[in-house]
């Protein structure tokens, strides 16, 4: 298996795969970009094309390949990231075996595929399919939205699914059970799905994860809508509707219109708002957002819903603002949701989502509409509105612009809202990320500076310094004095360098600390031998300074032990005496 580990590895380039979820710009001979596994607003995200690396050098402090990154930003197993990138590369994987779990993930994806087939048939060319494309055709879906997000129909049958995937393709009752795809009754199994609309849920690859089923009559006592139950691969708080279908649309106009449901976003996509997804509901969360967050800093929510007093939508906009994502709001005009303004005209629903105001302004204006500004009890309760949505912004210069505005509409002084947003109580900030350094907190400064001496050294590819036996003495920490000494063995054995070459000869445990000396921002210091030189005398000056330093503190606390001894024995005595002399000759050298 690590013979096809490595083919795929050296198949995929890193940059391209990183890049398609996070901007990269070029730093050297390394890229450089904002750290997609925490907040920051100075890019501490560096990814290596010749190490085929990438680290955070923020507060995350992690790093790793192609796989690694994989699984850390899909949430998945090892397994599941080599099937993902061995399929890209074109590798047929013929050793990895894969677990338990990971084989049920994979049948399941197969059933909900299949069952997104069976559904999409029916509704197409299936005479039982017939009161469901009549409906969707009713509601305005045209052909082209039925292929782009594989509608489907469920027939109004209490065993139809189950005959197709048991009876013809020899699944099992107990996985379609674990899709969610049928439920267990008194008398057996029956589908659970019958008699609805099919919207495929699927994730931002394409996966089918799951299912929302929609009623065709509303008036019915049962559920307008039904979805597939939590399972191993559906998650309801992951999946944004149809962003499969629109990713790319989003990235290309650099913001995503948030819309409710289903049949909003594909009456949208229809009227040529093609960058759209659905929440599900108006709850965004914080894993829907960070998946935008790939995509786009810009979203717009266009709920049907009164966002004002939509405590859910409130709760996702604070952590969408949390986020730092830039947050606008489209006013729905003339219709009570977008499907039905984008079925009535299309180019009115285009000019409401190009007027989306930011989402403070909207509710500014909301409340001054509402209630009178210029009587006190008017003041109050537009007061009440925006004091809480006021102090649970997260940046503070955005806070102020608006305590501004709200207290020249209403005629107070700022401090009296400021006031009123301190009894409130700050909403607790989101763990502003404080912009760190790229060292860990149990690094000591002489780590810091020996891992930039050899930073320097790696990719400026300047050997002889690192033989010279000042280096050597200097250098104290254990995982760099082995990666020297691996050094030194590889030049004795090679006469060309290779850093994959010289990589696979450290030992697992200490080729992260390798890669690191690729990742450090070393693009000034080393863009001709001057500067090298330069940085390379400075670095050294202040290590030598550091290491005279931590000796006479070595020799302080010696001369003071033997001082603290009354009365000293005579040998005692000498050693003071040289003790003494060498902290003075020491302190000349500082």
């Amino acid at each position: 298996m690590a013979d096809q580990r490595e083919e795929v590895k050296k198949k995929i380039d890193i940059v391209g795969l990183i890049s398609e979820y996070l901007p990269l710009k070029k730093a050297g001979r390394n890229f450089k970009g904002l750290c997609p596994f925490h907040s920051e607003k100075t890019p501490s995200f560096i990814v290596s094309p010749e190490r085929q690396i990438w680290h955070c050098f923020g507060a995350c402090n992690t790093g790793g390949d192609i796989f690694s990154f994989l699984m850390k930003i899909e949430n998945i197993e090892f397994g599941e990231a080599l099937r993902i990138l061995a399929k890209r590369a074109g590798v047929k994987l013929t050793s990895y075996q894969p677990t338990n779990a990971e084989k049920q993930k994979r049948l399941l994806y197969e059933v909900n595929h299949l069952t997104a087939e069976f559904y999409h048939y029916i509704l197409l060319r299936h005479p039982a399919g017939k009161p469901g494309l009549d409906y969707l055709r009713k509601r305005g879906i045209n052909s082209n939205s039925l292929q782009v997000f594989n509608l489907g129909f469920a027939p109004q049958m209490w065993d139809g699914l189950q005959k197709f995937l048991v009876t013809k393709k020899g699944y099992s009752l107990q996985i379609l059970e674990k899709a969610g795809l049928i439920i267990r009754g008194q008398r057996g199994f029956y589908d659970r799905f019958r008699g609805r609309i099919m919207f495929p849920l699927t994730n931002h690859r394409g996966d089918v994860c799951g299912f929302a089923g929609r009623t065709l009559d509303p008036t019915q006592k049962q559920a307008k809508y039904v979805n597939t139950p939590e399972t191993l691969i559906y998650h309801k708080s992951d999946l944004l509707y149809g962003l499969s279908e629109t990713k790319k649309a989003i990235r290309q106009a650099d913001g995503a219109i948030l819309v409710e449901g289903e049949l909003d976003a594909i009456s949208s996509f229809q009227a040529g708002i093609k960058n759209v997804v659905a929440i599900k509901g108006s709850a965004l969360s914080s894993n829907q957002i960070q998946r935008l967050g790939f995509l786009t800093q810009n979203i717009i929510f266009a709920l049907d819903a009164d966002l004002a007093g939509n405590q859910a939508a409130r709760r996702g906009i604070e952590l969408a603002d949390q986020a730092g994502m830039n947050i606008s709001v489209v006013e729905i005009k003339g219709g009570k949701d977008p499907d039905e303004v984008a079925q009535k005209d299309p180019k009115q629903w285009q000019k409401l989502v190009q007027k989306a105001v930011p989402v403070y302004d909207y509710f500014l204006d909301l409340a001054l509409a509402k209630f009178n500004p210029r009587t006190a009890e008017g003041k109050r309760k537009i007061g009440q509105e925006m004091i809480p949505i006021l102090a649970k912004i997260n940046d503070e210069i955005v806070r102020s612009h608006y305590i501004q505005i709200l207290a020249e509409n209403l005629a107070v002084p700022e401090t009296a809202i400021m006031a009123e947003i301190e009894k409130v109580g700050k909403a607790s900030p989101i763990s502003k990320t404080p912009l760190e350094d790229w060292t860990k907190e149990e690094e000591t400064r002489r780590e810091i500076l020996e891992e930039h001496l050899l930073g320097l050294c790696f990719q400026a590819e300047e050997w002889p310094h690192l033989r010279k036996r000042i280096v050597l003495n200097l250098i104290k920490t254990p995982r760099l004095i082995r990666i020297l000494a691996i050094l030194a063995k590889y030049l004795r054995k090679y006469k060309t360098y290779q850093s994959e070459r010289l990589a696979k000869m450290m030992p697992p445990e200490i080729k992260p600390g390798f890669n690191k000396l690729y990742l450090l921002d070393m693009e000034d210091l080393i863009k001709g031998p001057d500067e090298f030189q330069r940085e390379w005398k400075k670095t050294l000056s202040q290590l030598e300074k550091l290491d005279l330093k931590q000796k006479l503190e070595e020799l302080t606390i010696q001369i003071k032990n033997l001082e603290a001894k009354k009365p000293l024995k005579r040998e005692e005595r000498l050693k003071l005496k040289k003790l003494g002399e060498k902290f003075r000759r020491l302190c000349q050298k500082l």
